[in-house]
């Protein structure tokens, strides 16, 4: 069980919203619109981390404000499609998740160290801490920059012609 933060986690956290507006910002929009990792497009990863930022930052809250909460996963794809985020322009997505991430951060970090190991029970986890959530933050946030990173990579290997020779065994 996790008992303090590593600071890495806040600089990954911290950083995530620059290196979005990095990438997106220069992006032609079927670069960025385009659904080619099970059909999720690099906006829907930008999407999907907007809403689950109320998901994990939502679950630390509950963990501290609650006494040993039972927290319950979520359908990520349904989320997505029932709260209307891929209706949005990824401006107005990216804006959005700027403030709440800024939130969620000075939240964080106000946390006491008797705070960060308040544990809750996840229906598929067990017992999870705050400051184990508070990893997963910053993983999560990785994990869906890389795959946006490689939706767009793969839009980028259909022009490449026999340069491919230089990355893949073909």
């Amino acid at each position: 069980m996790a008992r303090e933060i590593d600071e890495t986690v806040f600089a990954i956290v911290e950083a995530t919203p620059a290196m979005l507006r990095v990438l997106f910002a220069q992006l032609p929009p079927e670069a960025r619109d385009a659904g080619l990792d099970d059909g999720w497009s690099a906006r829907h990863c930008l999407a999907h981390l907007l809403d689950t930022e109320d998901v994990i930052v939502g679950r630390m809250r509950r963990i501290v404000e609650e006494e040993r909460p039972f927290i319950r996963s979520i359908d990520a794809t349904a989320r997505l499609r029932d709260g209307g985020y891929l209706a949005r322009d990824w401006q107005s997505l990216l804006a959005e998740f700027e403030t709440h991430r800024a939130e969620g951060i000075a939240w964080l970090r106000a946390l006491a160290p008797s705070q960060l190991r308040r544990a809750g029970d996840h229906d598929e986890a067990g017992e999870i801490t705050v400051a184990d959530l508070a990893h997963q933050w910053a993983y999560h946030d990785l994990m869906h920059l890389k795959q946006a990173e490689s939706i767009i990579q793969l839009r980028l290997e259909q022009g490449m012609g026999r340069t491919r020779l230089f990355y893949f065994d073909v």
